[in-house]
């Protein structure tokens, strides 16, 4: 599930923020996301899944401050998405003030854009320029998000947008990175709309920026997302709402959360990404304080789980699980996790049934709740069982 985030920019629409995904770091979170990564390298017969998977867990580690075994899993990444796991690191090492640490991966992250040729090279510098406007490295953030730009604008231009501003921003630019992002209000594209409410949300979690000004790009952000359609717009109400929520704006959290409720629950149930975007909403509601409300949601979500695609209710289970730990219903989410394992067992094929654990248990890394004896002992006959047909 796409979300509305300048993952190397950290990050915007996303589940966790770093900041509050580094008080969940340890040997719980640390275990599960050490399964996911040993199942997405089981992936050996599409390079490009597992190098995606792999990508994917690297991430989790960087988001919750598990430097370690962050650069590690990054090291480990099959393939040209090596250099966006190092890039997308050196983001998440400079958000939390290591910024040697972070030039350190990015040097890595160059290493390895210099060895790829194709479409992947400007992605992996797109990711490369985000850890640079991290760093508050205005002229080298700007200088290669434009470079990218000029070789695709079609694909980076509002991209690149929102790496200026976020670049701006960092360096306490208020008017010029909203002056960056205004030359998109225009523009119709769905991918600019997308980056322009981006933009303005990364710049609106900038703490360093005066409260009012962070308002300002955040009720710009909220504007922004007017004009993306259907459910992404839904997606991304819900990650403005949780800025609305931690900046003390409830009323207009609230007001997010039911109109992306409203947006989702309109959806033909059988859409795949209507479940886990509601699973969503109950979490933010849990949130907000209204816990009997997010139950009463999670149930629905539960009752939709059978009609999804066989290959996508594992994920449904775990994102429903994954709120319930949210909202401190731990015996659920442990439920759910169980069921969301049973409906990945019963995939024939290997390949969807090992990224369905690797899913399964980012889920439970980024929950906290823990593996226990049986789980693990799960984990082992479902990777003993990884063979042929993949």
């Amino acid at each position: 599930m796409r979300t509305l985030a300048l993952r190397p920019l950290l990050t915007a629409f996303t589940l966790l923020s770093v900041a509050a995904a580094h008080a969940t770091a340890g040997s719980t979170a640390t275990e599960s996301l050490g399964w996911a990564f040993r199942f997405a390298s089981a992936i050996v017969s599409d390079p490009k899944d597992m190098g995606k998977a792999q990508a994917a867990v690297a991430w989790d580690y960087a988001a919750m401050g598990a430097w370690r075994e962050a650069t590690d899993a990054a090291a480990r990444v099959e393939g040209w998405r090596r250099g966006t796991a190092y890039a997308d690191l050196a983001a998440a090492l400079a958000q939390a003030g290591r910024n040697d640490d972070a030039r350190a991966a990015i040097a890595k992250a160059e290493d390895v854009r210099q060895t790829v040729t194709g479409w992947q090279n400007p992605r992996i510098a797109a990711h490369i320029a985000g850890a640079w406007a991290a760093l508050g490295e205005a002229d080298k953030a700007e200088g290669l998000a434009s470079a990218v730009a000029l070789e695709d604008a079609q694909q980076y231009a509002g991209r690149t947008a929102a790496t200026v501003a976020s670049s701006r921003a960092a360096r306490g630019d208020y008017d010029g990175a909203v002056a960056e992002l205004d030359r998109l209000v225009e523009v119709k594209d769905i991918d600019d709309t997308w980056w322009r409410a981006v933009g303005y949300l990364d710049v609106a979690r900038q703490t360093s920026l005066p409260r009012a000004k962070r308002a300002e790009a955040l009720a710009s952000a909220r504007t922004a997302a007017n004009s993306i359609p259907t459910w992404k717009k839904a997606e991304a109400l819900q990650s403005i709402a949780d800025e609305y929520r931690k900046q003390g704006f409830a009323a207009e959290a609230r007001e997010a959360v039911a109109e992306a409720e409203g947006i989702l629950v309109a959806l033909p149930d059988t859409m795949p990404i209507k479940a886990p975007l509601l699973s969503n909403c109950a979490r933010a509601w849990g949130e907000l304080g209204r816990k009997s409300r997010a139950r009463e949601l999670l149930s629905r979500v539960e009752a939709l789980a059978p009609t999804v695609q066989p290959i996508e209710r594992p994920m449904v289970y775990a994102n429903a699980a994954s709120s319930f730990a949210a909202v401190g219903d731990k015996a659920s989410a442990r439920r759910l996790y169980g069921v969301a394992f049973d409906e990945a067992g019963t995939l024939v094929n290997a390949r969807p049934r090992a990224l369905a654990v690797v899913e399964i248990c980012r889920s439970i890394g980024k929950s906290g709740v823990n593996l226990d004896d049986a789980t693990r002992a799960r984990l082992d006959t479902l990777f003993a069982g990884l063979k042929d047909p993949w």
